[in-house]
């Protein structure tokens, strides 16, 4: 078994009046042995292990993606059908502050991120726009 020292980053995040406000940022190099089992910082599906992933971005691309109009399109979806299930009757007002404030915890992160194949795909063709 191989151990590896991935960077990690830790957000403290309140819930304010226009939306998520970041705290605190913890930014550490952690030890993981090359087996651990690892998520995509986009969607959250699974991505196996460690030593598996096959897409790393950078968190400058990430924030380039972003800006050229990237939108984690699966996070919104189900962060808008947890409101209707819970009964809010405006998500969409509370959609803006969510995507507002998912960019700015973007603009923050200095660690690396692990994609899926369909995050990956998705984002690809914002990181190259000019």
């Amino acid at each position: 078994m191989t151990r590896i020292e991935v960077p990690s980053e830790t957000l403290l995040v309140e819930m304010g009046n226009d939306g998520l406000n970041i705290v605190e940022t913890f930014i550490q190099m952690s030890g993981m042995d090359e087996s651990a089992q690892v998520q995509c910082d986009i969607c959250s599906k699974p991505l196996g292990k460690m030593k598996d992933v096959k897409h790393i971005e950078s968190p400058e691309s990430i924030t380039i993606a972003v800006r050229n109009g990237f939108k984690p399109e699966q996070m919104l979806k189900a962060t808008e059908k947890m409101l209707k299930e819970e009964g809010e009757e405006n998500p969409e007002e509370f959609m803006k502050i969510v995507l507002e404030s998912w960019k700015s915890i973007v603009d923050k992160s200095e660690t690396p991120w692990a994609l899926c194949e369909d995050c990956y795909e998705s984002i690809k063709n914002f990181k190259s726009k000019s």
